[in-house]
């Protein structure tokens, strides 16, 4: 069933844009309001799992190469099993593709587009997702490979031209709370977004070299939780913790300060460079749902089901009530006790573990038989 093939550059590009855009959306708010002027070490701690979540499940591609979690999850951990594990999964890349679809449109409503029904940016969105996704794995590597440069630009510039109004007393005293729960607390709403890496399960059977795979899915993760740092102590640099916890979003909020000669008002353009981040994450969502069920199923035409993954998740998008159900209640009550232990941990975890069992000792098996 695969044929297309992407290479380690572009798992660079998919993973750092996937995840840069939304993480510094919707994570500096929470992390700042439990950390205050420590966020940004709680996201150093988010960014160090990403990194090591990348690690894992690369280290699994290359056990099984060619295989995704469809295939050898039976394949360790036996078929009934195997096969639960892989439902689990796909109850999670449909409602997260809806709750993403959902959180995008309440930004562009709460921002931008005040009187536009919430149906209308959803999809649209879904529309332009649903067509590169179609297209194909290679299609949408090659767009990320395009928009990401953009996407850092974007986080980039408002960044440099704030620099002016850093005050650094704003970041002092170090280790307020001195205590490293506090810390772990504040990690865990960046975690539960770095950890949408796990599509990785999916996409890196298609790499033409599966060990280019590790380093580059796990620089990706860097610069995201990096860009994500600088930008919560640059919010708190600038604002001061207890104003910034306070935005609903502290980084729009820093790119509408930008008072730098002419350049003012860039909310705009740097709003429109964060919609292709968001494009790629669905795009990327979508692909893997309706890639992944059509493989669950053993359906060779593939495509067919990104005509049935659409539009399941267009009605799961419309379930929140508003802004508070799809960006605060979901994070808190799905995502941070759900999604994060045992989507991006445990079950990551044990496939890695027992798989590694299992490739060893049929390692020590071989020279048995000869």
């Amino acid at each position: 069933m695969i044929k297309e093939k992407i290479n380690g550059n572009q798992i660079f590009w998919m993973i750092s844009t996937m995840q840069i855009g939304m993480t510094i959306l919707l994570t500096l708010n929470p992390s700042i309001a439990v950390a205050k002027q420590d966020a940004w070490l709680s996201i150093a701690i988010s960014t160090l799992f990403s990194m090591g979540l990348a690690y894992v499940l690369s280290r699994i591609s290359i056990m099984y190469p060619g295989d995704s979690l469809v295939t050898y999850a039976p394949k360790i951990l036996g078929k009934f099993l195997g096969h639960t594990i892989i439902l689990l999964y796909f109850i999670y890349w449909y409602t997260v593709l809806a709750i993403i679809l959902r959180q995008y449109a309440d930004f562009m409503i709460g921002t931008i587009l005040p009187l536009t029904p919430v149906l209308v940016p959803i999809i649209g969105m879904l529309l332009v997702a649903a067509y590169v996704s179609f297209a194909g794995i290679e299609v949408l590597a090659r767009c990320s490979e395009v928009f990401g440069p953009l996407v850092l630009l974007g986080i980039m510039v408002p960044l440099l031209l704030n620099i002016s109004q850093i005050k650094i007393n704003n970041l002092l005293p170090f280790m307020v709370d001195g205590s490293p729960l506090v810390l772990l607390k504040g990690a865990l709403p960046t975690a539960s977004f770095l950890g949408d890496n796990i599509m990785l399960m999916m996409i890196l059977p298609f790499l033409s070299k599966p060990r280019e795979g590790t380093k580059s899915a796990v620089l990706g993760s860097v610069v995201a939780g990096v860009f994500t740092l600088f930008s919560a102590m640059e919010c708190i640099a600038i604002f001061g913790y207890s104003t910034a916890a306070r935005q609903t979003y502290p980084f729009l909020n820093l790119v509408r300060f930008i008072s730098f000669g002419f350049l003012q008002n860039l909310d705009a353009i740097v709003v429109a460079i964060w919609i292709m981040g968001i494009f790629i994450k669905v795009s990327l969502y979508l692909f893997v749902a309706s890639y992944g069920s059509a493989q669950w199923f053993g359906v060779k035409r593939w495509r067919i089901f990104i005509f049935i993954a659409a539009p399941v998740a267009l009605v799961l998008a419309m379930l929140p009530r508003n802004f508070v159900d799809s960006s605060i209640l979901y994070p808190k009550l799905v995502a941070v006790p759900i999604n994060l232990p045992f989507h991006f941990i445990l079950l990551p975890l044990l496939l890695w573990i027992v798989g590694m069992i299992r490739s060893n000792n049929k390692k020590k098996s071989k020279p048995d038989r000869l």
